[in-house]
């Protein structure tokens, strides 16, 4: 039987896991670093934060006339002149997918041990004939290996769903 408190701090790790990443870049629309970012996200999809009052757009595609003249195509087939823009963003989820998992598994690996580390052993695994775990250095290791199984597949899941935000905040 697992402690309640241990639970709970595994489920907030593994909420925390799955909170997401993500990576600003700020500058202005002739920042170097503002258009190699723009390149490199040119075709995906991206939500925009446009500067005036207007709704947000969702769905939107770069629309380039010439290598200076940026504009963004919306799916109703509205465009958004790069002048409006305030803040781009893409999310990556295979990228979310790997930073879920490493943060997952490490997370639960950590609680893991702890865990192993500070529980009673059973009378079996206390005797001189225990197996697998007969103290709480064994416990503390296959404990880190179960829970950061279990915390690499939330992990995993979690940032899938929730994926990399990358974002291009022009000021």
């Amino acid at each position: 039987m697992r402690s309640p408190l241990f639970i709970a701090a595994l489920a907030l790790a593994l909420a925390l896991a799955g909170a997401g990443c993500w990576t600003t870049t700020v500058g202005s629309i002739s920042d170097p670093r503002a258009q190699r970012w723009l390149a490199d996200n040119a075709s995906s999809e991206m939500v925009v934060e446009t500067a005036d009052r207007a709704p947000d757009r969702i769905g939107v595609l770069i629309q380039a006339a010439s290598p200076t003249e940026i504009s963004f195509r919306t799916r109703e087939t509205t465009v958004v002149p790069i002048e409006r823009i305030r803040r781009l963003t893409v999310v990556k989820h295979g990228w979310g997918a790997l930073e879920g998992a490493g943060i997952g598994a490490a997370t639960g690996a950590l609680l893991g041990a702890l865990y192993g580390a500070t529980r009673d052993l059973s009378p079996y695994e206390r005797s001189i004939d225990c197996t697998i775990i007969c103290n709480n250095s064994d416990a503390a290791g296959w404990e880190a290996l179960l829970y950061g199984v279990i915390g690499f597949v939330g992990g995993t899941l979690t940032g899938v769903v929730i994926g990399h935000r990358d974002i291009l905040d022009l000021r």
